[in-house]
């Protein structure tokens, strides 16, 4: 199916975007000890809202070093670009978890924290861009779709492992434990495992496709302008599929521990582990729908988890309130198991969009918006809506919103799977 040396860049690429997400994400499964230690206020949801305010915050720098990484990457060298997110990453990891609390040093505390995010979310912004990118200009065309599935399963994996971390650290620890201490374990992990994914990174080679896009010096001066001056129609339809996908992660598997323990009152470390085979749930089938998009196509399988998001998510909500765990059960599984048919697809679909000369730029705007500011705003405004509203089943229509517009930019959107990049 693959050569050798593409089964080491997909192998390498795969398990160094696993290792680079979980360093960002692990923040958020530790939401309400990191609010209560950094932010602490009398009133819960306040607490918790300034702790997702700086999560977003990691989120929101994540455009900005989409464009430097792009624009280094489709300027200069996609290697060079790939290797140096890492550091970038490891580095404000394991410093956070040698950060003193606001209650040792006050407001500063707080501070570092938030620049700490805002370093990581620079890494990222170009990291997995460059992933997917590397992945789809690496194979050959009729495994596309299932080499940047393979970047996606191993980006998920970091997601299960920083869920698995979470659990563990709240379920073996005791309260004054975690507090005290246990908090640090999951950063210093996260970022030792950093330094490991830049020495993995160093071993990978330029891409064919931009091996030869340097001996024809088809290079345009600001891939960014380039992106919105002649391809505005194809940013908006990588956006907003990208923007889908966010909200889904965001929601089902950074936001949803916590939402459901503050305001359903299920109990934290059983949702964590819950957590985790949801995740898991939602991983394993990435290989299959990428795999299938070679197949069938790349529309085909997105309409199927666009329509599910639509229709079904709010229903599936209003089970919560039965305050029966197994219902939680099934609602995650069921979710994961339907975002599966947009995670495995969307990376390609997005990646295809774009011509050789700004494909790393085009990929990294998208993802970052898409993730960046949609899905990093996404667990802040469902708490604001819950709390504006007060009906508990709000975040589901960020879901159904994304799900529509979706559906919208799939209608005007070409079908990729069986062409040439360009």
């Amino acid at each position: 199916m693959f050569t050798s040396d593409q089964k080491k860049i997909l192998a390498l690429s795969s398990l160094g975007g696993a290792l680079e997400f979980y360093d960002f994400i692990i923040f958020v499964f530790l939401a309400k000890t990191i609010g209560e230690l950094f932010f602490p206020s009398s009133n819960q949801i306040a607490s918790l809202m300034a702790t997702l305010a700086v999560f977003a915050i990691g989120y929101l720098a994540r455009p900005l070093g989409g464009i430097l990484f792009g624009h280094f990457g489709d300027k200069f060298s996609r290697k060079k670009a790939f290797i140096n997110t890492v550091l970038l990453m490891a580095v404000p990891t394991f410093l956070i978890g040698c950060l003193p609390t606001y209650h040792s040093i006050g407001i500063g505390a707080s501070i570092l924290l938030v620049t700490l995010r805002l370093l990581q979310g620079l890494s990222v912004g170009g990291e997995i861009p460059g992933a997917i990118v590397f992945a789809a200009e690496t194979v050959m065309e009729k495994r596309r779709g299932f080499a940047t599935g393979l970047i996606l399963f191993g980006i998920n994996m970091g997601l299960l492992a920083g869920s698995f971390v979470g659990a563990m650290v709240t379920h073996q620890l005791s309260s004054d434990q975690l507090m005290s201490w246990g908090w640090r374990i999951p950063f210093f992990i996260g970022g030792l495992l950093g330094v490991v994914s830049y020495f993995m990174r160093k071993q990978l080679n330029e891409t064919p496709a931009f091996q030869l896009l340097q001996t024809a010096r088809n290079k345009v001066k600001l891939p960014i302008k380039e992106i919105f001056v002649r391809h505005p129609h194809k940013f908006l339809q990588g956006v907003t599929i990208t923007a889908l996908e966010a909200t889904i992660i965001s929601i089902l598997f950074l936001f949803m521990p916590t939402y459901l323990a503050t305001f359903f009152h299920y109990p934290l470390a059983k949702l964590l582990e819950l957590n985790t085979l949801s995740i898991l749930i939602f991983t394993v089938p990435v290989l299959l729908t990428s795999y299938l998009s070679d197949k069938i196509g790349r529309k085909k399988l997105l309409f199927i988890g666009v329509i599910f998001f639509s229709i079904f998510v709010y229903p599936l909500f209003m089970l919560f309130h039965s305050q029966h765990f197994p219902m939680v059960v099934i609602v995650t599984s069921l979710c994961g198991l339907f975002a599966s048919c947009v995670a495995g697809v969307f990376p390609c679909t997005t990646a295809e969009l774009f011509p050789t000369h700004v494909r790393y730029s085009g990929m990294a705007i998208c993802y970052n918006v898409g993730f960046g500011i949609v899905g990093g705003l996404t667990p802040l405004i469902a708490t604001w809506l819950i709390g504006y509203s007060g009906n508990l089943l709000s975040p589901s229509w960020i879901l159904m919103c994304f799900a529509i517009l979706s559906f919208i930019a799939l209608l005007f959107m070409r079908e990729t799977y069986k062409t040439a990049l360009e």
